[in-house]
């Protein structure tokens, strides 16, 4: 029994040897097929391909770009844009105050940061067909600028100092406005606002 169990044992043994060489000569075998294929490829040119894109850079968009940009725009007209209600009749007086002639052209209502300020409001007009304000300004800065030109910022906002009252018809009335700066906004409360190069 102990015999035949060792022959056994032996043919086993024989036979994972002539696999575990089977399985190497196969293995150099492939190490020599890939070596080979390298070898060969060294005799050939090397292949090129070329893309080709077609881009457009900030110096396109802004070959007609002339600063500072002149534009122009609506910023207020009658009714309730926030808490107050603002009348043609104050808009009008508004108009014609001097203190309101010029003012900075802004960022996001960042009045207190000098590094906000892109331009000027240089003049402000009452439109009674609109019953509200009109404005025409400038914009030194060229990125906002840019940005006006291709309609990404179409939108302003106007911070508005006055003095309140209260009367029967349209409860809290802005009295006695003045502007103290007018900014591009993405949106602003003002439904007619507006800005567009001038």
């Amino acid at each position: 029994m102990i015999d035949n169990t060792e022959r056994v044992i032996a043919r086993v043994n024989a036979y994972l040897s002539l696999v575990r060489y089977n399985y190497s000569s196969q293995e150099k075998l492939m190490r020599l097929n890939i070596l080979s294929d390298y070898y060969e490829t060294l005799d050939k040119h090397a292949t090129e391909e070329v893309f080709s894109s077609n881009m457009e850079f900030a110096e396109k968009l802004s070959k007609n770009l002339v600063l500072p940009l002149k534009v122009k725009g609506i910023f207020l007209t009658e009714g309730r844009p926030k808490v107050k209600y603002y009348s043609a009749e104050e808009l009008s007086k508004a108009a014609d105050n001097p203190i309101n002639q010029k003012f900075p052209l802004m960022l996001d209502h960042a009045d207190n940061e000098a590094s906000k300020v892109v331009g000027m409001v240089d003049k402000i007009e009452y439109d009674p067909a609109l019953k509200g304000l009109r404005w025409w300004g400038h914009i030194n800065s060229e990125t906002f600028a840019l940005n006006v030109m291709d309609g990404a910022i179409k939108q302003v906002s106007v911070t508005v100092l006055s003095s309140t009252d209260v009367d029967a018809s349209n409860g809290i009335v802005g009295k006695n406005l003045t502007f103290s700066e007018l900014s591009l906004v993405r949106t602003g409360a003002e439904p007619r606002n507006t800005i567009e190069v001038a």
